[in-house]
Order: C-alpha cells, then sequence, then structure tokens
C-alpha cells in the first residue's frame, strides 16, 4: 500500500488518485471533518464532560481510507474500462473489414478478363484498366490496383506510375504461397514513399502456372481514419492507434502526438491500464491484441488507446443518467451483484458508528441532566457538535457511495452502448460487402456472355455454376448464389443441394427491381423476411443486374443469399458483455431490430427472429448514428441497455439511394426489480443535533429524552431515563406475554425486561427486522425495564408550559401518553407532535410487579399541575 496525503491507497492508484477530482473533492472534505473530530476530541478531555470519542473518531478515520480507495479503484476502473472498448473496437474492427480483403485477392486473380489479359488474347490495357476503375467505384477501400506480369513488369495498373517493372519480394512470396493470399505491410517500390497494406495473388492458366502477380493497395490510412472517427466524440482527449508486432504505430488517431512510423516502448506495448510517459507527457494507457475473425488472425497488430492523466478521470455520467428515474436507480445501486460486499458495507459500517456515537452523545446528554456545575452548558454544547459533526461524516460517506454507485452504473451503460456501436458498425460494414459483390459478380464476363444467348447451353449453365461455387466457396456468408436470366428463371446456383431452383422461375419482388436497374452501380436488397431460398427463414437477398457484353440491356441477374442467423448471430455475439475470462456474462443479450421494433436477430431465444420488441419513444426517435443508454425491465429483471442506430459505411446507406435504420441493443443484467429492501432506516432526526429549546417562565424547563418508533416521535422525561445501550446479546422469551416482550438482557448484574414499544403503542405491531437500540428507563425508583426503539432522537429542554396534559379520562386508564408538545416541527422532521410517554405507566401495562402504591408519578403530577388539558 502507497501513501497519499496521509491515507494508505492501492499501488496502482499511486500517481493517479491526485486527478480524480472527485475523489480529491471527498477527501478534502473528510479531512477537514477529521480535523474536526480531533479538536473535538482534545475539548472533550480538557473539560472531562464529553462523551468519550477515541473509538468513533478512529472508526471513521479507518473507513475514510477504505472508502477512498474504492473511490478510486471504481474511478480507475471506469476510465479503463472506456479505454479497453475503444482499443479493442478499433482493432476488431480492422481485422474484420481485412478479412474481406483475404477473400477480394483470391477472387479477382482468378477473373476471366485478368487472365485473359495476360495471356494476350483478351481486353486491352486500357479495357482492363477500366474495369479495375469499375471494381473500386464499388470497393472502395482500394487506393490502387496493380496486375504485373510473371517477370515482375507492370502490364497494367488503377492509378498512374512511373514505375515498369518491380523486383519487391512480395511477388516472389505471391508466386510461391501455399496461402490463398499474400500479405504484406512496409515500403514497395511500385507505390509512393512511405508503407502500405498490400493483397497480392498469383494470376494461374489452366494448367496452374503462373502469368502473373495482381496486388490489391488498401487504404489504411483512410479506414483508419474513419474507424478512429467514430470513436471518438467532440471533446474527446482520447489518442487511439494501431501498432505492428514490433512497436511500430501504423495508424494513429492524431499524426502530431504519436506520429505514425513511431516506435513504441515495451511500457506502451504492454500497457494494461497503466500510467506511461509519452513525450514527458503522463497518460493512462490499454493495449489490446486483436481478435481472430472466422479463422483469420489479422495482420498481428494491436489497438492502443491512451488519454492524457488530467483528462482521464473526468466525469460524464450525469447525461447518460439524467433521464434515469431516480427510485429504478436507487434499486439498482442497491443489488449485490454489481457492488462486491466490501463496498456495500462501507455505508453499514457508517452507519453503525454513527450509531454508537448517536448512543455514546444521548447518554452523555441525559448524564448532563442533573450536572449543576459551570461546565453542563458548554459540555451539553459540545455533544451538540459531536453529534452534528457525526451527522455530516456520515453524510459524506453516503453521498460518496451514491455517486460511487452511480459511477459503475454509467460504466457499464457505457459499455451498453460501445457494445451496441460496434455490433451495428460491423453490421453496416459487413453489408457494405454484400451490396458491392452482387455488383461486381454481375460484371462476370462469362454470365453476360451466357446471358446473352438466346438459349442457355447445358454447358454454359453447368460451367456459371462451377464459376458461382467458387466464388461462394472464397466468400462463405453466402447460403447460395443464384443467377438468373431477364425473365427471372434461374439458370444456376452455387448450393448443389438446391439444384432443383435450376430451370424454375423466382417471383420474389427483389427479382423484378435488380431487372429495372439502368447501370452497373445500382443494386436492391431484399426487405428482410422470410424466404423458400433459405429454407423459409429470414434474411436479406441483396441483387444485381446483368447487361451484356455491350452494355446495351440487361439480360438477367445475380441474387446473393445471405447466411443470415450465424452471420449476424456471430456480430452480435462479439456485442455481448465479457468476463475477465473473456466469456459473455450471463443473463446478457444483444439484438439487432428494425425501427418498428420488428427483431432481425438475436443472441438469445426469448427474443424469436421476426418477433416485436417494445422500443421506447427515445430508441425510435434516435438519428442516424444515433446512440443512447438507458435502464429496461425485462422477465422482472433490471438491464442496462445501450442502443445504437446505424449510421452506414462509406456508400452503403449514404449515399447509394438504400435506406434499412437498423438498431443494435446490447443488454447487461443488473439484478432483480423491485424496491429496495429496507434495510436501514435513514438517522432523519438524529440525537441531539439542532437542539429544539423552549423556555418558561424562570426557566421552568423539563429536559426529554426522545426517540423514535417508526414514524412517531415519542420522549420520556430524562430524569427516568439511565441511558441507552445497543441490543446486542439480547434473549428472547416464549410463552406469557412475549407478543410485548422482546426479550431479557443483563445490565449491570441485573436481568431486565425489555419490552415491544411499538406493541405497547399498537397491538399486533410487525416486529423490526433489525433490532436498534434499547432506552433503560427507571420505574418507580428502579432500574427494570428497557424500551425498544427504532432511532434515538434529540433531548430538548421544553418549558412545561407547553406541554399539553391528555384529558382526564385517557390519564386515568391505561394510556400511555400522558401529554403533548406542539409547534417543534423542523423542515427535517418526520413528525411535529411530541408525545411524553409516562415510564411508571410501563410496568403496569406489561404486568411488572415493581410498582408500589406509595410511588408518585411524577411526570403525570407535574403536568397535572401546571399544564392545561389537551
Amino acid at each position: 500500500m502507497a501513501v497519499y496525503k496521509g491515507i494508505e491507497i492501492d499501488d496502482a492508484l499511486t500517481g493517479s488518485m491526485r486527478h480524480m477530482q472527485g475523489v480529491e473533492d471527498y477527501r478534502e472534505v473528510l479531512g477537514k471533518l477529521q480535523a474536526a473530530w480531533d479538536t473535538l476530541a482534545l475539548l472533550g478531555q480538557l473539560t472531562g464532560a464529553a462523551t468519550e470519542m477515541t473509538g468513533t473518531r478512529e472508526a471513521f478515520e479507518r473507513l475514510t481510507g477504505d472508502l477512498l480507495n474504492r473511490l478510486g479503484q471504481e474511478t480507475r476502473r471506469k476510465a479503463i474500462a472506456e479505454l479497453r472498448a475503444k482499443a479493442q473496437t478499433s482493432i476488431d474492427i480492422l481485422v474484420r473489414n481485412l478479412f474481406e480483403r483475404t477473400a477480394d485477392i483470391g477472387f479477382l486473380a482468378a477473373d476471366d478478363d485478368i487472365r485473359e489479359f495476360l495471356q494476350g488474347d483478351g481486353e486491352t490495357r486500357e479495357a482492363l484498366e477500366a474495369r479495375f476503375h469499375e471494381y473500386v467505384q464499388k470497393y472502395s477501400v482500394y487506393a490502387d490496383i496493380v496486375l504485373f506480369r510473371a517477370d515482375g513488369r507492370i502490364a497494367a495498373r488503377l492509378m498512374p506510375g512511373s514505375c515498369e517493372a518491380c523486383a519487391h519480394p512480395l511477388l516472389d512470396d505471391a508466386r510461391s504461397t501455399t496461402s490463398a493470399y499474400v500479405e504484406y505491410y512496409g515500403p514497395a517500390d511500385f507505390l509512393a514513399p512511405g508503407q502500405h497494406l498490400l493483397y497480392a495473388y498469383r494470376v494461374e492458366d489452366a494448367a496452374g502456372e503462373c502469368l502473373g502477380i495482381l496486388a490489391l493497395h488498401f487504404r489504411l490510412e483512410d479506414e483508419m481514419r474513419s474507424i478512429f472517427a467514430n470513436l471518438t466524440g467532440t471533446g474527446d482527449s482520447c489518442l487511439l492507434a494501431n501498432f505492428d508486432s514490433g512497436g511500430l504505430v501504423v495508424a494513429t488517431s492524431s499524426p502530431l502526438q504519436l506520429p505514425a512510423g513511431t516506435q513504441l516502448d515495451d511500457s506502451l506495448r504492454q500497457a494494461r491500464g497503466d500510467v506511461v510517459r509519452l513525450a514527458g507527457r503522463e497518460y493512462l494507457a490499454i493495449a489490446c491484441a486483436a481478435h481472430p475473425y472466422q479463422g483469420y488472425p489479422g495482420p498481428g497488430w494491436c489497438g492502443l488507446a491512451m488519454v492524457p492523466l488530467e483528462f482521464a478521470f473526468e466525469r460524464r455520467d450525469s447525461e447518460l443518467l439524467k433521464h434515469i428515474d431516480s427510485a429504478i436507480l436507487q434499486t439498482v445501486a442497491h443489488q449485490p451483484k454489481l457492488f462486491n460486499d466490501e463496498l456495500r458495507l462501507i455505508p453499514q459500517q457508517a452507519e453503525r458508528i454513527q450509531e454508537d456515537l448517536n448512543r455514546s452523545v444521548w447518554n452523555g446528554s441525559v448524564r448532563q441532566v442533573d450536572n449543576n456545575s459551570g461546565n453542563a452548558a458548554f459540555a451539553k454544547t459540545l455533544l451538540w457538535e459531536i453529534s452534528s459533526t457525526g451527522r455530516k461524516t456520515q453524510a459524506v460517506f453516503e453521498q460518496s457511495i451514491g455517486n460511487l454507485h452511480e459511477t459503475v452504473v454509467a460504466a457499464l451503460l457505457q459499455n451498453g452502448i460501445s457494445r451496441a456501436a460496434f455490433a451495428i458498425d460491423v453490421m453496416d460494414r459487413n453489408l457494405y460487402e454484400r451490396a458491392n459483390d452482387c455488383r461486381w459478380w454481375a460484371l462476370n464476363a462469362t454470365f453476360r456472355r451466357v446471358l446473352s444467348e438466346p438459349r442457355v447451353s447445358p454447358e454454359d449453365a453447368v460451367r456459371c455454376g462451377e464459376i458461382l461455387r467458387y466464388i461462394n466457396g472464397l466468400y462463405t456468408v453466402y447460403a447460395n448464389l443464384i443467377l438468373y436470366d431477364a425473365h427471372g428463371q434461374v439458370i444456376a446456383v452455387s448450393d448443389s443441394e438446391q439444384a432443383s431452383l435450376c430451370g424454375t422461375r423466382l417471383h420474389e419482388e427483389w427479382v423484378g427491381r435488380s431487372l429495372a436497374l439502368d447501370n452497373s452501380q445500382g443494386y436492391v436488397c431484399s426487405h428482410f423476411a422470410p424466404t423458400p431460398l433459405y429454407g423459409n427463414r429470414h434474411t436479406y437477398i441483396y441483387a444485381a443486374a446483368i447487361r451484356d457484353p455491350q452494355d446495351s440491356r440487361v439480360v438477367g441477374g445475380i441474387g446473393i443469399v445471405f447466411d443470415g442467423q450465424p452471420q449476424f448471430a456471430a456480430m452480435l455475439n462479439d456485442a455481448l458483455p465479457r468476463d475477465a475470462a473473456g466469456q459473455p456474462i450471463a443473463g446478457t443479450f444483444a439484438l439487432f431490430a428494425q425501427r418498428d421494433g420488428r427483431i432481425v436477430a438475436s443472441s438469445d431465444p426469448r427474443f424469436a427472429i421476426g418477433s416485436t420488441i417494445a422500443l421506447s419513444a427515445s430508441q425510435r426517435q434516435l438519428g442516424r448514428g444515433g446512440r443512447m443508454a438507458d435502464i429496461i425491465t425485462q422477465d422482472e429483471h433490471y438491464f442496462a441497455l445501450g442502443t445504437a442506430v446505424s449510421a452506414g459505411y462509406r456508400e452503403y446507406k449514404t449515399s447509394d439511394g438504400h435506406s434499412d435504420e437498423i438498431l443494435a441493443l446490447s443488454a447487461f443484467p443488473l439484478g432483480k426489480a423491485g424496491a429496495v429492501s429496507d434495510d436501514k432506516r435513514r438517522n432523519s432526526a438524529p440525537a441531539v443535533g439542532n437542539r429544539a429549546r423552549r423556555l418558561g417562565n424562570g426557566g421552568d424547563c423539563i429536559e426529554i429524552a426522545t426517540f423514535f418508533i417508526g414514524r412517531q416521535w415519542l420522549g420520556i422525561p430524562a430524569t427516568d431515563v439511565i441511558e441507552a445501550i445497543d441490543a446486542d446479546d439480547l434473549t428472547p422469551v416464549f410463552g406469557g406475554r412475549s407478543d410485548l416482550v422482546a426479550g431479557v438482557k443483563m445490565y449491570r448484574g441485573n436481568l431486565i425486561s425489555v419490552v415491544h414499544l411499538a406493541r405497547l403503542l399498537q397491538p399486533g405491531a410487525p416486529i423490526p427486522e433489525r433490532v436498534r437500540q434499547i432506552v433503560v428507563v427507571r420505574t418507580h425508583g428502579k432500574t427494570c425495564l428497557g424500551l425498544l426503539v427504532d432511532e434515538l432522537g434529540e433531548i430538548p429542554e421544553i418549558s412545561r408550559d407547553e406541554i399539553k396534559a391528555v384529558n382526564h379520562m385517557a390519564a386515568a386508564g391505561d394510556a400511555l401518553t400522558v401529554g403533548i408538545v406542539e409547534g417543534m416541527r423542523r423542515s427535517e422532521d418526520r413528525h411535529g407532535l411530541l408525545s411524553i410517554l409516562a415510564s411508571d405507566r410501563l410496568c403496569h401495562r406489561i404486568g411488572c410487579h415493581c410498582e408500589t402504591p406509595e410511588a408518585p408519578r411524577t411526570i403525570e403530577l407535574a403536568i397535572a399541575s401546571r399544564a392545561g388539558p389537551a
């Protein structure tokens, strides 16, 4: 443990706690209160009249250290969780994008037009380069496409350049690799100076001989700029980067602070929420390795997120929590699964300390009743101040714990937003590829030639089927690829198990729309609905028109059946909140839903695809790319729910005319819904403080020791009270009048009965779950009785003239109340009426035999002689 400004703190908080403004504020307040305790303790020792406070002061001091540690740990944990989400998302989104590139290179390297061009019997270079332009119009993630001949000479390329030949090792790797692609990052002599991300593969003839090499230049900087922008909002001080296995920065959100090409030291490469130093500035940082996607590990890069330490712990909880019902927030804050026992016990410990202090101060005040020395007034004032300081200390603990609860809940809500945003971003990017695929495959020369013939021969249909199967082998996200003619008749399919479709006519609505497209950039997407082309399950089908070789008319189309269920399930599974072991947390769920609440995909069988989930007005009103969090009730449990609306990706759903607003939802269980168990009562009328003083003529006053039963404010003359004690070691009694007698307790060597005062006042009243305080009273000059009460009140001095006697009928009977005092209501009082009880009557009510006929009823006589009737 380290020491920070006199407080022992966890070593992990060293160097960072001073930047946690919320924790610092509480440390300063508690420090001032601790100084007040020291002063009060010294005054108490000097006067000898005050209560003993050493134990209370030390207990609060220990609890202060525990509290500040917990505040610091949760504040740090929340900041690290937000950084981790950004770092992990930045690299995982990229890996999913690059997975598509590994399929692209394999497909494009097998393109008939490219093969025929290299063999010398195909298109001209200008025509092939125009085809490259057509490709990039659809797959805008590429900056350049370069085709090399087998000897390294450049045969064609998308972007003009002065290089005519290449001797880069990339070409040798592409010629000899046994993998389906070559992935390379670094300088390339056929591109501008700098680092480039390339995908390459050889072009082969029918015999498998290498005709040339095709290379795709990925727009890494452009892609990462988009990813980083989605993860950092306005005013966000977070710095994001990706770095390779050697610690070299390959992409950055801030070229000024952390330029690409920077060599990171080990502290940054291995950061796990550590405080690190970069260019003389301290940061909170975390690095995350990529999660593989469908077996593709990515290029071996990691995500890095870091934020200047002075901005790392800024509180932004209010925006997340402002619309959440306070009662729900209070219930959630007391869920045991969210907060460990040590954290939940802090307010309970503070309350117990305060109860002990209240009892000690209350007893000190009782002892001063018969004290006629000159120190009595000072002692009482000192006791009032002690009680007030205790209340202030407990209030700080309660407020800080409340803020801590909000911090934890806000972190869960923020995580829900992050998970939902990740899911919808992945979905948009995935479906962007589907819109591209159908348009590009519609340009296949074989398809165009075959469908242009008046009649498709069986041999041509077989050839088309082989091409579809090859494509589907590279792009495994499809359940089937369907080629159809201008009448909607199926010519070929990629799934041999659905070969029976060949020769049949498609009647789905998207077919007609696809055949009406008038250019190669157009595509259509089906409604999300069950279809016989997907086993009557829900999915999307993307389609594009196929035009004849002269580009003069539409001769057919290609429909690609997205394998929606497993693909969406995988996306949602990745969006689930996870534990430290990387496993989805029990009870979490994630959904894709349309604006009307119709479910597109679900990670939980309770939410069937095609069914409807009720969305709130706030969710339905979210704009494009909007995000929000809420706490919802589902199956009698509360959930932290993050929602993110589709924003589209590049051209997809932003400028291509396609509209399909999808919401991603990610939910984390918070605990069972319902009211907070009343496991403790607040000391809303604490002992002694804010003393109510009533002075009569000549100072004819009586001091009343007060306490509470529920919301009833009761009192007994302080001269009839010995002291208040705790309820430990109370032995229950059975039989007889056990409905009134709570038990017996040894007190100063004598066995006294302890009475349920609540049941004396109201027969059959419920017994409180937790026994609180016992007020030991003197009846008929003897110590024989204890009263079980909920809380201790104050001990006011009340003018006898202000005590109103009850009427004679009540006074003559068994009524315990012999007088009342009105006009003592204050803003913090639960009840403005103080009822004064006659302690001597208590024995009679419970059948105690200590009463003697000669014993005077002091309070009754006093009230009867000096007060008017009520």
